[in-house]
Protein backbone atom coordinates (compact mmCIF):
# COMPACT_ATOMS: atom_id res chain seq x y z
CA UNK A 1 0.00 0.00 0.00
CA UNK A 2 1.17 3.56 -0.90
CA UNK A 3 0.14 6.86 0.13
CA UNK A 4 -0.24 9.85 -2.45
CA UNK A 5 -2.40 12.66 -3.68
CA UNK A 6 -4.62 13.39 -6.24
CA UNK A 7 -3.49 15.63 -8.99
CA UNK A 8 -6.03 15.21 -11.87
CA UNK A 9 -9.58 13.40 -11.82
CA UNK A 10 -11.11 12.88 -15.48
CA UNK A 11 -13.39 10.06 -16.45
CA UNK A 12 -13.56 8.04 -13.52
CA UNK A 13 -9.81 8.17 -13.50
CA UNK A 14 -7.45 9.59 -10.86
CA UNK A 15 -3.74 10.66 -11.40
CA UNK A 16 -2.23 10.12 -8.09
CA UNK A 17 1.47 11.58 -7.48
CA UNK A 18 2.84 9.30 -5.20
CA UNK A 19 6.71 8.64 -4.01
CA UNK A 20 8.03 10.41 -7.12
CA UNK A 21 5.92 9.39 -9.57
CA UNK A 22 1.92 9.66 -10.83
CA UNK A 23 -0.01 6.64 -10.94
CA UNK A 24 -3.14 6.43 -13.19
CA UNK A 25 -5.89 4.79 -10.27
CA UNK A 26 -9.79 3.73 -10.47
CA UNK A 27 -11.08 4.13 -7.13
CA UNK A 28 -12.57 1.28 -5.62
CA UNK A 29 -16.51 0.54 -6.05
CA UNK A 30 -17.05 0.55 -2.24
CA UNK A 31 -16.85 4.68 -2.47
CA UNK A 32 -19.46 4.76 -5.17
CA UNK A 33 -21.89 2.19 -2.52
CA UNK A 34 -20.70 4.61 0.31
CA UNK A 35 -21.76 7.93 -1.55
CA UNK A 36 -17.97 9.15 -1.25
CA UNK A 37 -16.23 10.51 -4.58
CA UNK A 38 -12.38 11.56 -4.61
CA UNK A 39 -11.44 14.82 -5.15
CA UNK A 40 -8.30 16.57 -6.46
CA UNK A 41 -5.94 16.98 -3.37
CA UNK A 42 -7.50 14.29 -1.28
CA UNK A 43 -4.57 12.27 0.52
CA UNK A 44 -5.26 8.51 -0.30
CA UNK A 45 -3.76 5.41 0.17
CA UNK A 46 -3.43 3.64 -3.12
CA UNK A 47 -2.53 -0.06 -4.32
CA UNK A 48 -0.14 1.25 -7.38
CA UNK A 49 -0.90 -1.92 -9.69
CA UNK A 50 1.23 -2.53 -12.92
CA UNK A 51 2.65 -1.27 -16.10
CA UNK A 52 -0.65 -3.18 -17.70
CA UNK A 53 -3.09 -2.24 -15.28
CA UNK A 54 -4.54 1.09 -13.27
CA UNK A 55 -3.75 1.29 -9.80
CA UNK A 56 -6.81 1.07 -6.94
CA UNK A 57 -7.44 4.08 -4.60
CA UNK A 58 -8.27 2.07 -1.50
CA UNK A 59 -9.10 4.81 1.45
CA UNK A 60 -9.33 8.45 1.56
CA UNK A 61 -7.43 9.82 4.15
CA UNK A 62 -9.27 12.23 6.52
CA UNK A 63 -10.06 15.73 4.61
CA UNK A 64 -8.58 18.93 6.45
CA UNK A 65 -11.34 21.14 4.62
CA UNK A 66 -13.12 20.67 1.47
CA UNK A 67 -14.09 23.22 -1.46
CA UNK A 68 -17.07 22.71 -3.63
CA UNK A 69 -17.70 24.57 -6.91
CA UNK A 70 -14.94 22.63 -8.07
CA UNK A 71 -14.31 20.03 -5.46
CA UNK A 72 -10.91 20.57 -3.83
CA UNK A 73 -9.50 19.29 -0.82
CA UNK A 74 -7.22 19.90 1.94
CA UNK A 75 -6.48 23.78 0.42
CA UNK A 76 -3.51 25.34 2.24
CA UNK A 77 -3.79 29.16 1.00
CA UNK A 78 -6.15 30.62 -1.20
CA UNK A 79 -4.87 33.41 -3.54
CA UNK A 80 -7.23 35.98 -3.80
CA UNK A 81 -6.24 37.83 -7.55
CA UNK A 82 -7.65 41.04 -8.63
CA UNK A 83 -6.38 43.77 -11.24
CA UNK A 84 -5.13 47.20 -10.63
CA UNK A 85 -6.69 47.69 -13.46
CA UNK A 86 -8.81 46.22 -16.49
CA UNK A 87 -11.51 44.60 -14.98
CA UNK A 88 -12.04 47.43 -12.70
CA UNK A 89 -11.48 45.57 -9.17
CA UNK A 90 -14.52 43.94 -7.26
CA UNK A 91 -13.80 44.28 -3.86
CA UNK A 92 -16.88 43.17 -2.86
CA UNK A 93 -16.39 39.68 -4.65
CA UNK A 94 -12.76 39.72 -2.97
CA UNK A 95 -14.28 40.19 0.64
CA UNK A 96 -16.42 37.79 0.17
CA UNK A 97 -13.35 35.32 -1.41
CA UNK A 98 -11.50 36.42 2.16
CA UNK A 99 -14.57 35.45 4.52
CA UNK A 100 -14.67 32.22 2.48
CA UNK A 101 -10.79 31.18 3.27
CA UNK A 102 -11.11 32.48 6.79
CA UNK A 103 -14.35 30.13 6.95
CA UNK A 104 -12.52 26.88 5.81
CA UNK A 105 -9.48 27.67 8.17
CA UNK A 106 -7.47 28.59 4.76
CA UNK A 107 -4.67 31.41 4.87
CA UNK A 108 -5.67 34.18 2.22
CA UNK A 109 -2.79 35.21 -0.03
CA UNK A 110 -3.87 38.99 -1.85
CA UNK A 111 -2.55 39.53 -5.53
CA UNK A 112 -3.10 43.09 -7.33
CA UNK A 113 -1.83 41.80 -10.78
CA UNK A 114 -1.72 43.75 -14.14
CA UNK A 115 0.38 46.71 -11.83
CA UNK A 116 1.60 47.90 -15.39
CA UNK A 117 -1.81 49.04 -16.09
CA UNK A 118 -2.02 51.66 -13.05
CA UNK A 119 -0.18 54.05 -11.32
CA UNK A 120 1.48 53.97 -8.02
CA UNK A 121 -1.58 55.99 -6.22
CA UNK A 122 -3.58 53.49 -7.42
CA UNK A 123 -1.39 50.51 -6.39
CA UNK A 124 -1.30 51.73 -2.90
CA UNK A 125 -4.96 52.53 -2.59
CA UNK A 126 -6.01 48.74 -3.36
CA UNK A 127 -3.00 47.88 -1.31
CA UNK A 128 -4.26 49.79 1.36
CA UNK A 129 -7.84 48.42 1.54
CA UNK A 130 -6.34 45.10 3.01
CA UNK A 131 -3.14 46.31 5.01
CA UNK A 132 -4.53 46.16 8.22
CA UNK A 133 -5.87 42.72 7.45
CA UNK A 134 -2.41 41.21 8.29
CA UNK A 135 -3.03 39.24 5.35
CA UNK A 136 0.24 38.81 2.55
CA UNK A 137 -0.12 41.00 -0.47
CA UNK A 138 1.97 40.80 -3.45
CA UNK A 139 1.81 43.51 -6.84
CA UNK A 140 2.98 41.88 -9.59
CA UNK A 141 2.74 42.61 -13.31
CA UNK A 142 2.35 38.41 -14.60
CA UNK A 143 2.87 39.92 -18.30
CA UNK A 144 5.92 41.55 -17.04
CA UNK A 145 7.20 39.24 -14.80
CA UNK A 146 7.29 41.95 -11.97
CA UNK A 147 6.92 40.75 -8.28
CA UNK A 148 6.71 37.13 -8.86
CA UNK A 149 9.39 35.97 -6.77
CA UNK A 150 8.38 37.11 -3.12
CA UNK A 151 4.72 35.27 -4.61
CA UNK A 152 6.49 32.21 -5.48
CA UNK A 153 8.27 32.03 -1.37
CA UNK A 154 4.37 32.41 -0.10
CA UNK A 155 3.18 29.25 -1.88
CA UNK A 156 3.51 26.01 0.49
CA UNK A 157 1.09 23.30 0.23
CA UNK A 158 -1.52 23.34 -1.62
CA UNK A 159 -2.52 26.66 -2.95
CA UNK A 160 -6.21 27.36 -4.93
CA UNK A 161 -6.76 30.84 -7.42
CA UNK A 162 -9.65 32.69 -7.37
CA UNK A 163 -11.05 35.96 -8.57
CA UNK A 164 -13.46 37.79 -10.92
CA UNK A 165 -12.87 36.94 -14.55
CA UNK A 166 -10.16 38.62 -16.91
CA UNK A 167 -7.93 39.22 -13.66
CA UNK A 168 -4.85 37.11 -14.99
CA UNK A 169 -5.48 33.83 -13.40
CA UNK A 170 -4.04 31.93 -16.50
CA UNK A 171 -1.20 34.38 -16.45
CA UNK A 172 -0.16 34.23 -13.16
CA UNK A 173 0.26 30.24 -12.98
CA UNK A 174 1.79 30.37 -16.72
CA UNK A 175 4.53 32.66 -14.55
CA UNK A 176 4.90 30.26 -11.83
CA UNK A 177 4.80 27.28 -13.78
CA UNK A 178 5.93 27.84 -17.63
CA UNK A 179 5.98 23.95 -18.85
CA UNK A 180 2.27 24.15 -18.11
CA UNK A 181 1.44 27.60 -20.31
CA UNK A 182 -2.15 27.94 -19.83
CA UNK A 183 -4.72 29.08 -22.73
CA UNK A 184 -5.15 33.24 -21.51
CA UNK A 185 -8.30 34.18 -22.09
CA UNK A 186 -8.48 37.60 -24.08
CA UNK A 187 -10.23 40.68 -22.41
CA UNK A 188 -13.80 41.59 -23.57
CA UNK A 189 -13.43 45.59 -24.41
CA UNK A 190 -17.35 45.93 -23.96
CA UNK A 191 -18.04 43.94 -20.96
CA UNK A 192 -14.36 44.33 -19.27
CA UNK A 193 -15.13 40.72 -18.55
CA UNK A 194 -12.74 37.54 -19.71
CA UNK A 195 -13.57 34.22 -20.64
CA UNK A 196 -13.28 31.23 -18.53
CA UNK A 197 -10.50 29.18 -20.20
CA UNK A 198 -9.70 26.29 -17.71
CA UNK A 199 -11.34 23.26 -18.72
CA UNK A 200 -10.60 20.81 -15.41
CA UNK A 201 -9.45 21.29 -12.13
CA UNK A 202 -5.72 20.26 -11.57
CA UNK A 203 -3.47 20.14 -9.32
CA UNK A 204 0.50 21.46 -10.97
CA UNK A 205 3.27 20.81 -9.14
CA UNK A 206 5.61 24.10 -8.58
CA UNK A 207 9.74 23.65 -9.28
CA UNK A 208 9.60 25.96 -6.32
CA UNK A 209 8.07 23.29 -4.54
CA UNK A 210 4.25 23.54 -3.41
CA UNK A 211 1.17 23.20 -5.49
CA UNK A 212 -1.18 25.16 -7.77
CA UNK A 213 -5.00 24.00 -8.43
CA UNK A 214 -5.86 26.03 -11.60
CA UNK A 215 -9.56 26.45 -11.72
CA UNK A 216 -11.76 28.95 -13.62
CA UNK A 217 -12.53 30.62 -9.83
CA UNK A 218 -14.23 29.06 -6.86
CA UNK A 219 -17.48 29.81 -6.17
CA UNK A 220 -17.33 31.80 -2.64
CA UNK A 221 -18.91 31.13 0.53
CA UNK A 222 -23.00 31.65 0.63
CA UNK A 223 -22.80 34.39 3.40
CA UNK A 224 -26.67 32.70 4.73
CA UNK A 225 -24.80 30.45 6.19
CA UNK A 226 -23.66 32.38 8.85
CA UNK A 227 -25.18 33.88 11.70
CA UNK A 228 -25.40 37.54 11.46
CA UNK A 229 -23.29 37.82 14.58
CA UNK A 230 -20.41 35.50 13.49
CA UNK A 231 -19.56 37.58 10.17
CA UNK A 232 -17.20 40.08 11.78
CA UNK A 233 -15.26 37.21 12.82
CA UNK A 234 -13.81 36.65 9.68
CA UNK A 235 -12.46 40.30 9.43
CA UNK A 236 -8.90 40.18 11.36
CA UNK A 237 -9.26 44.10 10.53
CA UNK A 238 -11.69 44.34 13.14
CA UNK A 239 -9.92 42.15 15.94
CA UNK A 240 -8.03 44.54 18.16
CA UNK A 241 -10.79 46.76 18.63
CA UNK A 242 -14.35 43.95 18.90
CA UNK A 243 -13.82 43.70 22.71
CA UNK A 244 -13.82 47.19 23.60
CA UNK A 245 -17.57 47.72 22.50
CA UNK A 246 -19.47 49.10 25.01
CA UNK A 247 -22.33 46.24 24.68
CA UNK A 248 -21.18 42.59 23.90
CA UNK A 249 -22.24 41.19 21.00
CA UNK A 250 -22.50 44.34 18.97
CA UNK A 251 -22.36 44.41 15.51
CA UNK A 252 -20.93 47.42 14.61
CA UNK A 253 -23.73 48.99 12.35
CA UNK A 254 -25.83 51.15 14.80
CA UNK A 255 -24.81 50.76 18.23
CA UNK A 256 -23.49 54.05 20.30
CA UNK A 257 -19.88 53.07 22.08
CA UNK A 258 -19.14 51.16 19.13
CA UNK A 259 -15.08 50.34 19.20
CA UNK A 260 -14.81 49.22 15.63
CA UNK A 261 -16.89 52.43 14.42
CA UNK A 262 -14.39 54.33 16.04
CA UNK A 263 -11.53 52.81 14.27
CA UNK A 264 -12.66 53.18 11.00
CA UNK A 265 -13.46 56.52 11.94
CA UNK A 266 -9.85 57.46 13.10
CA UNK A 267 -8.56 55.38 9.86
CA UNK A 268 -7.46 52.21 11.68
CA UNK A 269 -10.16 50.37 9.58
CA UNK A 270 -10.30 51.20 5.31
CA UNK A 271 -13.46 53.19 5.13
CA UNK A 272 -14.19 50.25 2.08
CA UNK A 273 -13.95 47.43 4.12
CA UNK A 274 -16.06 48.58 6.75
CA UNK A 275 -18.59 49.90 4.53
CA UNK A 276 -18.17 46.91 2.63
CA UNK A 277 -19.07 44.53 5.80
CA UNK A 278 -21.86 46.87 6.84
CA UNK A 279 -23.38 45.93 3.74
CA UNK A 280 -22.74 42.50 3.66
CA UNK A 281 -23.86 42.28 7.14
CA UNK A 282 -27.39 44.26 6.52
CA UNK A 283 -27.88 41.84 3.98
CA UNK A 284 -27.74 38.59 6.34
CA UNK A 285 -29.74 40.32 8.54
CA UNK A 286 -32.40 41.03 5.66
CA UNK A 287 -32.36 37.46 4.41
CA UNK A 288 -32.85 36.33 7.90
CA UNK A 289 -36.07 37.69 8.13
CA UNK A 290 -37.43 36.42 5.05
CA UNK A 291 -36.73 32.55 6.01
Amino acid sequence: MMTGIILKAVGGFYDVFSDGRVIRCRARGKFRKDGVIPVVGDHVEINPGSNVQEGTIENILDRRNFLGRPAVANVDNLIVILAAASPEPDLLLTDKLLISAEYKGIQPIIVINKTDLADSARIEALVGEFRNTGYPCHAISAKHNLGLEALVKSIKGITALAGQSGVGKSSVINRLCPKLQLETGDLSVKIQRGRHTTRHVELIILDEGGMIIDTPGFSQLDLNELQPEQLQEFYPDFKPFRDKCRFTGCMHLNEPDCAVKEAFAEGEISEGRYSRYARLAKDIIANRRYD
